[in-house]
């Protein structure tokens, strides 16, 4: 049957994070892409919903042909929309994520091959794919700790308070890009990214330890000093911090030999709230040198 529309529709896809865990790390199951775009690189399994299955039957249908794997549950985390985000087509993307034991994959279908790698060992990933394992990653964390019985393994109750331990422990490596709650030192390529004011005086909170500890000059209210970045935050309303996060993001891109670790601007002495600030940073989510914290990440991801 054939169907015309007044407007162009886009190209629906589901894809699947999948964790594995077996006590002793947390591991990624990857595909390497057999074909153009992106053909060499690695990625999640997924793929095209065809019209007569819902995107779940598709997740789980692309799985097996591309890993030959079957899981038993697979939860839904998010939308991937990025107009440009497929150089082939318009692809919105329904993302699901499961957790289970290792057990062989074999690359099948669309994939050359099939292979687990541990959390903290990944490799350049394809489309958004760093972006969609953030958020997995991130939904994961948060249903462990607040469902254990979803992902509690049949014969190992005990699993699920080390795979919770592991989760933390993988939260800070580079590809999941989470700034840590508390930095007290800095690498020689890491930036501390810290809320300031205009007039550059640097009195309290994260701006205090930017100055005792990384080099902010006071007096100087926006920019680059020493190891830190300033973002000014109490000259009004949100709608002012705007430009100033714009031009951090711009900045960023412009240097990918440094990685920004930003904290919580604006939440503390100039009393925003985390859902107030997270979204002036929606851009950042593609900029692979920008740490963000658990707060914005969670935020964004509910997005």
């Amino acid at each position: 049957m054939s169907y015309t529309y007044q407007y162009p529709h886009p190209a629906i896809a589901a894809d699947c994070v999948v964790f594995g865990y077996d006590s002793k790390e947390l591991q990624l199951l990857l595909i390497e892409r057999k074909n153009d775009p992106c053909k060499g690189m690695w990625a999640f399994p997924g793929g095209f919903m065809e019209i007569n299955e819902t995107a779940e039957a598709a997740a789980r249908r692309e799985l097996k042909e591309e890993t030959g794997l079957e899981v038993p549950a697979l939860m839904p985390f998010g939308s991937f929309s990025t107009v440009r985000r497929d150089p082939r087509e318009r692809v919105v993307s329904i993302a699901y994520y499961t957790v289970i034991e290792p057990t062989t994959a074999t690359g099948g279908d669309d994939a050359r091959m099939a292979a687990w790698f541990p959390i903290g060992e990944l490799p350049p990933l394809a489309f958004d794919h760093d972006e969609m394992l953030i958020k997995a990653f991130l939904q994961m964390w948060k249903d462990i700790s607040t469902e254990p019985e979803l992902w509690t393994m049949p014969g190992h109750p005990e699993m699920t308070d080390m795979l919770l331990w592991h989760c933390k422990k993988a939260l800070f490596s580079p590809l999941l890009r989470v700034a840590p709650d508390l930095i007290q030192n800095l690498k020689p390529h890491e930036i501390f990214v810290f809320g300031s004011n205009l007039q550059g005086m640097h009195g309290g909170g994260a701006a205090y330890i930017a100055v005792k500890k990384f080099g902010a000059v006071m007096g100087q209210g926006v920019g680059l000093q020493g190891q830190c970045y300033a973002i000014p935050t109490m000259q009004g309303g949100v709608e002012t911090i705007a430009p100033y996060t714009e031009e951090f993001i711009g900045f960023a891109r412009q240097h990918p030999e440094l990685t920004f670790l930003v904290t919580r601007i604006g939440c503390g002495i100039a009393g925003f709230r985390d859902e107030e600030i997270a979204p002036l940073f929606r851009d950042a989510v593609r900029v692979p040198n920008i740490r963000l914290p658990e707060s914005f990440w969670n935020l964004l991801g509910e997005e």
